[in-house]
């Protein structure tokens, strides 16, 4: 039994609407500050000196405090900004690959060779986001479990990429 034409609901390319959820988890990532909390960072310090509060603290303390207040200072001002520039970057790339690939309907060799060359580019520009997801966790001492789901949506999206990749072996015979 077949569904008629008019009734017929667009069929939905896995790729692009795994992208689209990916896209907007690692969005709201970057709205959040990328978990960090300039707050819990200074109370965990806080810790690290042995002391609870400022009055506590002894000339030394109070010289590693304030380096700590400099470089938290800089990790707000500038270093986030540089991630969220980095991350956007490799978003964008995926996108930009992606779409182009699916632009693309082979019918020569050449052809085939550059949409796979687009989702090879998609492909690894994926693993360039999970590293610099990776490295802002290192830096920025947040909890990593804010991460994992971000993470595995990366990593099916590369699934569903290089299967998607695979699955063109098809024109191969038809060309």
């Amino acid at each position: 039994m077949s569904v008629i034409v008019s009734k017929r609901q667009e069929s939905k390319f896995e790729v692009f609407h795994h992208w689209d959820k990916t896209r907007l988890a690692i969005t709201n990532l970057m709205l959040y500050d990328f978990g960090l909390k300039a707050e819990r960072q200074e109370q965990k310090f806080m810790r690290s000196l042995g002391v609870s509060d400022l009055s506590q603290l002894d000339e030394n303390g109070i010289e590693r405090y304030q380096k700590h207040k400099k470089r938290m200072a800089s990790v707000i001002s500038w270093f986030l900004q540089e991630q969220r520039n980095s991350v956007m970057s490799c978003i964008r790339s995926v996108n930009e690959n992606v779409f182009i690939a699916n632009s693309i309907y082979p019918t020569c060799i050449e052809e085939l060779t550059e949409r796979r060359l687009h989702q090879d580019r998609a492909i690894g520009q994926c693993y360039r986001l999970k590293q610099e997801l990776q490295y802002t966790i290192e830096v920025l001492e947040v909890d990593i479990n804010r991460y994992s789901n971000a993470a595995k949506m990366i990593d099916k999206e590369i699934i569903l990429l290089k299967a998607w990749r695979k699955s063109d072996n098809r024109f191969k015979k038809s060309i």
